[in-house]
């Protein structure tokens, strides 16, 4: 082995040790996070199986709505005023960033 492949590979084992040594201390920064992880898992696959099973969801939804028709109407106005508020909040904070980017003198995308 010539010395310029020699040098290479030792660069190599080197930039290997310290990628183990960085992903060690990601996962150990990392841990701290697990809960958190576990509870957007579940949730991720709650909503699978929701999407594969919609009659389940869509039959509770109808059995409140024929044994609580008002606790019902005011859910769906709470949802939609709900809703109706994440709007003009997402585009107030779209108008702040795109102002921001204007300032630092970025183009909006």
């Amino acid at each position: 082995m010539n010395e310029r492949r020699q040098r290479l590979w030792l660069r190599r084992q080197e930039l290997l040790r310290e990628s183990g040594e960085l992903r060690d201390r990601l996962e150990r920064h990392g841990q701290g996070l697990a809960p958190l992880w576990r509870v957007a898992d579940g949730a991720r696959q709650t909503a699978s199986w929701l999407r594969a099973h919609p009659l389940l969801p869509a039959a509770a939804l109808a059995w409140l709505v024929w044994r609580r028709p008002f606790g019902m109407l005011r859910w769906a106005r709470r949802g939609w005023q709900a809703w109706q508020w994440w709007r003009r909040a997402r585009g107030v904070v779209a108008e702040r960033v795109a102002a921001l980017g204007a300032l630092f003198g970025r183009a909006p995308r």
